[in-house]
C-alpha cells in the first residue's frame, strides 16, 4: 500500500481493519495493530463506548504501550505538563488509548488531573482555577491544548526530542 500521511484516507484505502473491543466500548484499529516498536506507520484510534464508564473510574484502557508512548509521558511529568480531564468523557479515553495503559499509568500517576467531584483524586478547584474550556485539555509549557492530542503534536508542543515512532493516531 502506497505511504499515505492523512488518517481518514488511510483507513478508507486499509483493507484489514480489526477492532479491539470489551464490554464497555471499541478501539478501531487499522492494520498496523499488533505491529512492534519498530513499525512505520501508526493504527489509527476512535473510541466509541459501548456502555456509562464504571463510576468514578472511567473504561479500561485495552491499548499497550512502546517505549516512545511511555519516554513521552515521563518526559511530560518531568517537565510539569498537566492533563485536565473528566471520568466520564470518552475523548479522555481516546487520550488514554493514544498513549495506551503503561504509559498512562505514568500520566495518572504523576500528571492527571480528575476535574469531576465524583472521580477518584478529584481537584474540581484546580481545574477552575486553570480555566479549562473542555476535556481533555492539556497544559504544557504555559499553553492549554484543549480537546484530544495525537502524541507527536504533543510531543512537539512539549519539546521532547526521543523517539516518536508511536504506535496509534487519532482518528479524525
Amino acid at each position: 500500500m502506497p505511504f499515505i500521511k492523512h488518517p481518514l484516507l488511510l483507513a478508507l484505502l486499509t483493507l484489514s481493519i480489526i477492532c479491539v473491543g470489551t464490554s464497555s466500548g471499541s478501539a478501531l484499529l487499522t492494520e498496523g495493530a499488533g505491529q512492534t516498536d519498530n513499525q512505520k506507520s501508526p493504527s489509527i484510534i476512535f473510541f466509541l463506548p459501548k456502555e456509562h464508564p464504571q463510576p468514578g473510574v472511567a473504561w479500561e484502557v485495552t491499548t499497550t504501550s512502546g517505549d516512545a508512548e511511555i519516554a513521552l509521558a515521563r518526559h511530560l511529568a518531568n517537565i510539569g505538563a498537566k492533563e485536565y480531564v473528566a471520568w466520564w468523557c470518552p475523548h479522555c479515553h481516546e487520550q488514554k488509548l493514544l498513549f495506551g495503559k503503561e504509559a498512562y499509568q505514568i500520566i495518572s500517576d504523576s500528571i492527571k488531573v480528575e476535574c469531576d467531584k465524583r472521580g477518584l483524586n478529584a481537584h474540581p478547584d484546580w481545574c477552575k482555577a486553570a480555566k479549562v474550556p473542555g476535556f481533555p485539555t492539556w497544559v504544557i509549557n504555559g499553553q492549554q491544548y484543549s480537546g484530544v492530542q495525537n502524541l507527536k503534536d504533543l510531543a512537539k508542543a512539549s519539546g521532547y526530542k526521543g523517539d516518536k515512532n508511536f504506535r496509534y493516531i487519532q482518528s479524525k
